[in-house]
């Protein structure tokens, strides 16, 4: 087979029935972490029509906002003039953009640009939550409205993930982020969207030899931060979790990077702390999420740049690089430089067709991503929600609400927590809002995963009350069942107030007029003490509609200067034993009859 340096390349383009076979020169460019580009420049006579004039408008109908077909091939030129294909590749995207440029009279170029499929992905931020869901249940989700993306879905990670926000973030930016959480793959190979490491067609390993395929590289070891330390505090347990990342490894980084490895260990010996792993309530998942973290980092230890006229090229896929020198004793001594994920492609055809391809790559194939995804973490600002549940089986008075905008998808948080006041074993301040109350929503670190309420809001549907005037003397605390305390603090009238539903039961502190307390009941009132009731004052009144018991299981005893018993009808006085009346220096008994016997 010949080399690759002597094959010349051709393409072939289809947008939208119109199929160029000729161009002045095509760059396609293949970051692993972003959207994939295009442009396309030919003359107005590689149009099929041949024609010198250009209609510009019938080209933008034709060609702005449809798909893309690229074919690049790459053999041996024939007799007839075409090629014979030793390697192809394939590119889909959109075309977005058409343009025409104009130099001398005779000099024009119009020039095709756009994007891979995956900027539909991102074509507008928006907010939704999943709740007990998989990672790849989530995934096809939110590509769900996206039927023309080609997808591959096989993510590693499977367990149920109990709560994620998708909080003001394009579709793209979201299902990146939790690819490097997760410490997922997810990449466009050109055709097809890739989430999950599995689900990549890699192709073959392609061998690259210096100075036969491959040239310009550059081969780069550095040293570069890798240590922190994880920290998340469980409030479930009530325990804080350390994961410090220098006792975890990072495998399959290859010898050269091994060298950066440890010489970052020793340069960078300081473990920072980093806080920002609110979602990891085990200690096993913060130790991965800080493994991932230093893996990540790892990706910029060792770095290969090349330019290679081969077409067999891959993002994700595999390249083997080798090189050769002669030894002291003349011999030809092969060097292997090891097995590189590619991370970046550029492609570059003009119209002579020379083909070259510049390419990224990184010394490892591991589970997790080969590339920085340069994730920002969404900052979730508090806002207002509805009450849904406060049935709370771990009795930690939580509760579960609902934000406006997962009201479409039925969706509810997990339960989250309440602030108070006060919150202690067995004491402190426990109110819990009620089901369908409005209430205010803040989140731990600006996390949209960690939400917690600050306190519960009126609003035009649910006011106070008319109990609470505009002069703001009323405070208060009045519960779902009618129970109230009162406070009113009116100059002059003064007074604590506490009542049930329809006043039925109530008991009253005030200051109008002079100080007094009152207690009232439609039923009866009860006061028991183990030890005795004392009431003391300058005069004490007691009166009964009807009757008055006073009954002491040992005995009672009336004592003051002067005792006043008066019946309006008739009185008693009878013991069961024994009777006795002693009048000091007299007695007076008087009635118009006195019975004595």
């Amino acid at each position: 087979m010949p080399s690759t340096i002597q094959l010349l390349a051709a393409v072939e383009i289809n947008i939208n029935g119109l199929t160029l076979k000729r161009i002045s020169s095509i760059s396609i460019s293949q970051p692993f972490e972003n959207h994939h580009t295009f442009e396309i420049s030919i003359s107005p006579d590689m149009l099929p029509e041949k024609s010198t004039t250009i209609d510009l408008k019938k080209l933008a109908e034709q060609v702005v906002g449809e798909v893309a077909v690229i074919k690049l091939k790459q053999g041996q030129k024939q007799e007839d003039g075409s090629i014979q294909e030793k390697q192809t590749r394939t590119f889909k995207g959109i075309a977005t953009t058409i343009r025409l440029n104009k130099g001398s009279s005779t000099s024009n170029t119009i020039v095709i640009s756009g994007v891979s499929n995956t900027a539909v992905l991102s074509a507008g931020r928006t907010t939704r939550s999943f709740t007990d869901k998989s990672l790849g249940d989530i995934v096809q989700k939110v590509l769900s409205p996206f039927g023309g993306l080609s997808k591959k879905i096989a993510p590693s990670y499977t367990s149920p993930i109990r709560y994620v926000t998708q909080y003001e973030e394009d579709n793209f930016h979201f299902l990146q982020r939790l690819a490097e959480e997760y410490g997922e793959w997810m990449f466009y190979d050109g055709e097809q969207f890739v989430f999950g490491k599995s689900g990549r067609d890699k192709g073959s390993e392609v061998t690259l030899k210096h100075g036969e395929n491959i040239f310009d590289m550059q081969y780069s070891l550095r040293v570069t931060p890798l240590n922190l330390k994880g920290l998340n505090y469980d409030y479930y347990n009530h325990l804080t979790y350390e994961a410090p990342s220098s006792g975890e490894n990072v495998s399959g980084l290859g010898t050269f990077a091994m060298v950066g490895l440890h010489k970052s260990d020793a340069v960078f010996s300081d473990e920072p702390v980093e806080i920002g792993y609110q979602n990891h309530r085990e200690k096993s998942t913060l130790k991965k999420a800080v493994r991932l973290k230093k893996s990540e980092q790892a990706n910029k230890l060792a770095v290969l740049t090349g330019r290679t006229p081969e077409m067999e090229l891959k993002l994700g896929g595999i390249v083997k690089v080798v090189d050769t020198y002669v030894n002291d004793q003349n011999k030809a001594e092969v060097i292997d430089y090891g097995s590189f994920v590619v991370t970046r492609l550029s492609h570059y055809l003009d119209t002579r067709g020379v083909y070259q391809c510049h390419f990224e790559a990184v010394p490892q194939d591991t589970d997790f991503a080969p590339a920085d995804y340069r994730i920002l973490s969404p900052n979730a600002e508090p806002q207002p929600a509805v009450v849904m549940q406060v049935d709370d089986k771990d009795s930690m008075g939580r509760v579960k609400v609902q934000f406006p905008w997962q009201k479409n998808d039925n969706e509810i948080t997990p339960w989250i927590r309440v602030v108070h006041p006060m919150a202690a074993r067995d004491r402190g301040m426990y109110f819990i809002p009620e089901i369908d109350e409005v209430v205010f929503v803040d989140f731990e670190f600006g996390n949209p995963d960690v939400p917690f309420v600050t306190g519960s809001m009126y609003h035009g549907q649910a006011k106070p009350g008319d109990l609470f005037e505009a002069k703001n003397n009323i405070k208060g605390i009045i519960t779902k069942g009618g129970n109230h305390i009162i406070i009113d603090d009116t100059d002059g009238k003064e007074k604590i107030k506490i009542y049930n539903r329809e006043s039925k039961n109530e008991i009253e502190l005030s200051i109008d007029g002079e100080a007094s307390i009152k207690a009232k009941s439609n039923g009866t009132i009860y006061l028991e003490a183990a030890k005795g009731i004392e009431m003391k004052a300058p005069k004490i009144t007691m009166e009964a509609d009807n009757e008055v018991d006073i009954n002491a299981g040992n005995s009672v005893k009336v004592e003051g200067m002067t005792v006043d018993v008066n019946a309006q009808a008739s009185g008693s006085f009878k013991t069961s034993a024994q009777l006795e009346l002693n009048g000091g220096s007299m007695a007076v008994l008087k009635a118009a009859m006195v019975m004595i016997n």
